[in-house]
């Protein structure tokens, strides 16, 4: 009877499990399509921010402080990670990416300036041999995204007026088809080149052409600013789309390997309660045979 009653707690453990399971799949699935979500509406706002590069270039044509860099140029990456656990290799892909990237584009006798979005994250990179500089918190949710970015603009400003972020760039994992994703690499500094010549060709969408309303190098560093802080939020919402899309491809794993697991459960405890059955029943028919020869 114990084997019974200990099969049977088993079995109530691991259907409690599913049940967990389901209701994370479920959370997960939800937050992947607000996420992505979220990217779609930004990728919209990408014209607004194109227009107004247009404009700067048609009032400074040669801006090009944001085009140019040296070989010697400092290095800074942001790199963006998850302090959630149950989403398999997730900080582990970033990490090992971002390494070989530093690895190839720092300078020798440089150090790149390294900034890790995740606790978790920063443990990863220091093992990789590129300890982080500074550690942010990831965002909970859609709403916090904001703050989390200007956090770490506060960080990247101070990185830029100090000289250790000529070339910036901004690591993360964005989502693919069904519950997969990929590391993703974006050089937001410096500005790619030719990006800059096919908005200098591109006609202007109006017959009221733009005029400047300050002077041109602070409108320039503004611009970058605005470019920075667009991209970072971008960077924030595949992530976090990515991140729900590992822990959904781990809970889908995971209620695989328990629907087995209760499988073999529930046909152990039907033969553990057929034997006890069985037993009951040859201790009932022994005890009729002794009371027969009596």
């Amino acid at each position: 009877m114990s084997s019974i009653v200990a099969t049977r707690r088993r079995l109530e453990s691991a259907e409690t499990l599913q049940g967990v399971v389901t209701t994370m799949k479920t959370l997960s699935a939800v937050r992947i399509n607000q996420y992505r979500r979220a990217v779609t509406a930004l990728q919209e706002s990408n014209r607004t921010l194109e227009l107004a590069v247009q404009a700067l270039l048609s009032i400074n044509s040669a801006p090009l402080s944001l085009v140019q860099s040296s070989p010697d140029s400092s290095v800074a990456a942001v790199v963006l990670g998850s302090d959630r656990g149950l989403c398999g290799p997730f900080n582990e892909r970033i990490a090992r990416h971002v390494a070989g990237l530093l690895d190839m584009r720092t300078p020798a006798g440089q150090t790149a300036s390294v900034l890790a979005v995740g606790r978790r994250l920063h443990s990863r990179l220091s093992t990789a041999g590129h300890v982080p500089d500074t550690q942010v918190q990831p965002p909970a949710n859609v709403e916090s995204i904001d703050d989390t970015v200007s956090e770490v603009l506060g960080h990247l400003d101070r990185w830029r007026e100090a000289g250790r972020a000529e070339r910036l760039y901004l690591a993360y994992n964005r989502p693919t088809r069904g519950a997969s994703y990929e590391p993703m690499v974006l050089r937001i500094l410096p500005v790619d080149g030719r990006w800059i010549e096919r908005l200098r060709s591109r006609d202007w969408p109006s017959r009221r052409l733009p005029i400047a309303l300050g002077e041109p190098g602070q409108l320039l560093r503004g611009l970058v600013r605005h470019f920075i802080a667009h991209s970072l939020v971008q960077a924030f919402a595949a992530s976090q789309a990515s991140e729900n899309a590992a822990r959904l491809a781990a809970m889908d794993a995971a209620e695989r390997n328990i629907e087995e697991r209760l499988t073999a459960l529930r046909a152990t405890y039907r033969q553990a309660n057929q034997n006890a059955v069985t037993a009951e029943l040859l201790d009932v028919q022994a005890a009729f045979a002794a009371a027969s020869k009596e």
